[in-house]
């Protein structure tokens, strides 16, 4: 990944963030916030976080319950997403992998996991770095399963869990936040994840 890729990233997200505040008011939006909480962490890799923001806004009131939920769906795709890593690679893994065109950076993937594993878990877990990749090598590679959960379920809970909880707090005002800045948090979460695996990759 390389700064020129920002411009094309920030355009995606903002689109992902523009969808899902279109689908926040739906009847069916609380059941698609959990299905893609958990295909986003096995073989969907399409952020979560406008949904869960759009419908924390909307309801405050359930803004907490939405983020709780959404980590305890997001571990439980994490652990499928291992799942896969360790008993389907061949079948089912190796395909996911090339299909959203991460094949090209497995071997990163692979160095950084058997050297950082834990760590590299965690960070994807906590930030924009892709979930996806990390569940599936965690099985690919062996990591052991107890660990794998306890790491990505703190990880995730204090993503969506803060989330939740500001959200309870605040509502509204931090969609609107949001909005105004969008381009800018775009940019840092992008160079943020250039930067965590260069210092990953380097260190």
């Amino acid at each position: 990944m390389s700064l020129p890729l920002i411009s094309p990233i920030t355009k995606f997200l903002r689109s992902v963030f523009d969808w899902a505040l279109s689908l926040a008011d739906k009847r069916w939006a609380e059941p698609a916030l959990y299905g893609l909480s958990f295909a986003e962490a096995s073989f969907l890799p399409i952020p979560v976080d406008p949904l869960l923001m759009a419908m924390g806004a909307a309801k405050p009131q359930r803004a907490l319950r939405y983020g709780l939920l959404t980590t305890f769906f997001s571990v439980a795709g994490g652990v499928f997403g291992w799942l896969i890593g360790a008993f389907l690679w061949d079948k089912v893994g190796a395909g996911i992998v090339d299909f959203w065109g991460l094949n090209q950076h497995w071997p990163e993937v692979e160095q950084l996991y058997r050297e950082h594993g834990n760590l590299i878990l965690f960070t994807a877990a906590l930030t924009p770095i892709p979930f996806i990749a990390f569940t599936i090598a965690g099985g690919v590679f062996g990591q052991d399963l107890g660990t794998f959960i306890a790491i990505a379920a703190v990880g995730r809970c204090l993503r969506f869990g803060t989330e939740g909880l500001l959200l309870r707090i605040w509502g509204q005002p931090i969609i609107e936040w949001v909005e105004k800045w969008f381009d800018r948090i775009a940019i840092l979460a992008t160079v943020l994840i250039i930067a965590v695996f260069a210092l990953l990759k380097y260190s």
